[in-house]
């Protein structure tokens, strides 16, 4: 399953097997209109704003998508309705936005723009990029809290709020569930994050940037999809 950001639609894409014409692979749209809006329903009646990133839960019954410009949604990826779980949030600031806890639409998000979910489907975890937070989000009730992250922008280690991001993009979950790694975008680093504790700290990256020569210290770069340059 994708997210298709500038087509602001959900994709599915058969691996194996295709469409029955010999193709292997078959690409079919399950949610989304193509036009850029804020709408629940059911497939090409829903409306997304940049769909980045999508989750789906481990009976593969639904899919999780954040939505970049407008909400994170839940969605059963053929025939069940689209729900809001959170928005995003549309307070005038002159610094950047920060993502607001609750239940459901009471939650307000910064541009999220990575989502994973548990191995147990019982709590999902976004990289809320314009946030500079990791929030964890209960499956089962839409329940917003903050795993890590002060909100202000910055590089520091440490336990929940006592960390720091700079817009965290992406989003992966350890086997065993226990353990995240997060691509702190704006700090060139890879951060690890505890599950149980929101403890965080820098697992690769000197937060320098990619430079040449490179030296021994790991070094993260700014990356975009546009970008072609190893």
């Amino acid at each position: 399953f994708v997210a298709d950001q500038c087509s602001h639609k959900i994709r599915r894409v058969e691996v194996a097997g295709g469409g029955g014409d010999g193709r292997c692979d078959e690409v079919t749209t399950i949610a989304g209109s193509g036009e850029a809006g804020d709408a629940d329903g059911v497939g090409d009646a829903a409306v997304f704003y940049f769909p980045v990133d999508v989750a789906i839960s481990p009976d593969g019954n639904a899919l999780f998508v954040a939505d970049f410009e407008r909400r994170w949604r839940a969605a059963a990826p053929r025939v069940v309705p689209m729900v809001w779980v959170a928005r995003r949030s549309s307070t005038t600031q002159t610094t950047s936005p920060s993502a607001r806890t609750g239940v459901g639409g009471a939650a307000e998000f910064a541009n999220p723009t990575g989502i994973v979910i548990s191995p147990d489907g019982s709590a999902l975890f976004v990289a809320d990029m314009g946030g500079h937070k990791i929030l964890q989000v209960e499956a089962a009730t839409g329940t917003v809290t903050t795993l890590a992250g002060s909100g202000t922008p910055g590089s520091s280690d440490g336990v929940g709020g006592a960390a720091q991001f700079k817009h965290p993009y992406g989003v992966t979950i350890s086997p065993d569930g226990t353990a995240l790694f997060v691509a702190d975008h704006g700090n060139h680093k890879i951060r690890r994050v505890e599950v149980a504790t929101g403890a965080v700290t820098t697992l690769a990256g000197s937060g320098d940037g990619l430079r040449q020569p490179q030296e021994k210290a790991a070094l993260m770069a700014w990356a975009t999809r546009r970008s072609s340059t190893t």
